[in-house]
């Protein structure tokens, strides 16, 4: 394939993540927006994988009076069974404080409802109380994460990318979008549009890779997903070779991103 002359980049990366080496890292805003607009393909294997449900599936989960607790949460009046109705005509809800007081009720139902929640992350049942209402923005650190690991792994399940022993399934990745590679002080050099299929790898996706990717995936964590399939790419794609650190000063990006598709088999 065709390489094109070195040029500078004309954006500089604009969303900071962590990568599995523990390192923060730099990627592309158009990156992670093509990871989350892959979602919306139902056929293309990340259709499940988000934590943000539509609001007919909100009615469902939570009833019309969930709905309205969720706004009565936020400070504002109940809505009516018409407004309910339009909410789901339209398919959103047009105050951001009610959608996520009503997606916390909704995720809390889904893990077993309050007492559930409270024994699974340690805390307790008035302390779930309060975050599911708003009252407490966030829960303690430990509790945070152990509520974010229970939600992924929730998800994870309902989507059916995990076996019956409870690890993931294996990972068959394609990825569409505009990449570059950095190489330290030297001037890269950057492809046009192209096309990655992982299933090419030296090295196929790891457990530990799959597990963090669909964890990603599933906590809505786009800018890790970019940095897990750009370490990837950078460390055991056959075309990549010469690399051993990725990083915002080595390795292969993208800068940005048409489409992801994973066949979880």
């Amino acid at each position: 394939m065709a390489l094109h002359l070195p040029k500078p980049r004309s954006t500089k990366p604009a969303q900071k993540t962590v990568g599995l080496d523990g390192l923060n890292v730099s990627v592309s805003t158009a990156a992670t927006s093509g990871v989350e607009k892959s979602k919306s393909v139902k056929s293309g294997g990340l259709a499940g994988l988000t934590s943000k449900v539509s609001v007919r599936q909100l009615r469902t989960e939570i009833g019309k009076e969930g709905l309205r607790q969720a706004a009565v949460d936020a400070g504002r009046k109940p809505p009516s069974d018409r407004t309910l109705r339009r909410w789901a005509q339209q398919g959103r809800i047009p105050h951001p404080d009610v959608t996520e007081r009503a997606q916390r009720r909704a995720a809390i139902e889904r893990l077993g409802g309050i007492d559930a929640v409270a024994k699974k992350i340690g805390r307790s049942r008035s302390a779930v109380s309060r975050y599911r209402s708003g009252e407490t923005n966030e829960l303690r650190a430990d509790a945070k994460k152990k509520l974010k690991n229970v939600k992924a792994r929730n998800i994870m399940d309902r989507a059916g990318v995990l076996r019956p022993d409870g690890q993931p399934k294996k990972a068959t990745i394609r990825v569409r979008g505009g990449v570059s590679v950095r190489n330290g002080s030297e001037e890269g050099y950057d492809y046009r549009v192209r096309t990655l299929d992982f299933a090419n790898s030296d090295s196929p996706f790891s457990l530990d890779e799959t597990r963090e990717l669909a964890m990603a995936l599933a906590g809505d964590d786009h800018a890790r997903v970019v940095a897990i399939l750009e370490r990837h790419a950078t460390m055991d794609y056959p075309e990549n070779k010469g690399f051993d650190q990725y990083g915002d000063t080595f390795g292969f990006h993208f800068d940005s991103i048409e489409s992801v598709h994973i066949d979880w088999t």
